[in-house]
């Protein structure tokens, strides 16, 4: 792996440490997971109706995050490939439009491996894969100027979904 690579995931691990610890859960679970979570309503309201967080069930909410997490980078990754197929007149667009293309298909693998690692209570390795595909949907906009309109509300349920199951999982441990 490269350096920046390594540095990458030593800030994300750092970030989770830092801002992932969650407490005691007593009450409602997003009250205490939501309000640090990149995206704060969205986590909201797209968990507030999940059986799991009326059941106080972290585990549960876990395996929710995850799969909101599998299934809309799953969906970014097929809209990049759809982008792809049509024309693209900057080339500059299209370079960044192939790395996209990239990180998707690794986010994608390293959420697999998150979902197989939670299903095998390995928490640490659930948490760590989790945070490389927040790290690659992070590499993917940072490529852009100004991410496009089609691509921003897909890349920051990736973001906020991967991350809030990379938090969750480093309190299982």
């Amino acid at each position: 792996m490269s350096k920046s690579l390594y540095l990458s995931l030593f800030f994300l691990s750092f970030v989770v440490a830092l801002f992932g610890i969650l407490p005691n859960v007593k009450g409602n679970i997003l009250d205490d997971i939501c309000p640090g979570s990149f995206f704060p309503p969205l986590c909201f309201q797209m968990l507030r109706n999940d059986p799991s967080v009326s059941k106080g069930d972290i585990h549960g909410l876990l395996s929710t995050v995850l799969h909101i997490a599998q299934d809309n980078t799953t969906s970014t990754y097929k809209l990049v490939k759809s982008i792809l197929k049509q024309p693209i007149k900057d080339p500059n667009v299209k370079a960044q439009m192939t790395n996209c293309l990239r990180n998707y298909n690794d986010a994608v693998d390293y959420l697999n491996r998150s979902n197989d690692f939670y299903k095998s209570a390995d928490y640490k390795n659930t948490s760590l894969y989790s945070s490389l595909a927040v790290h690659e949907s992070l590499s993917c906009n940072h490529g852009f100027n100004e991410v496009p309109s089609q691509l921003k509300s897909l890349s920051e349920a990736v973001q906020e979904f991967s991350n809030l199951s990379a938090r969750i999982a480093d309190n299982l441990k």
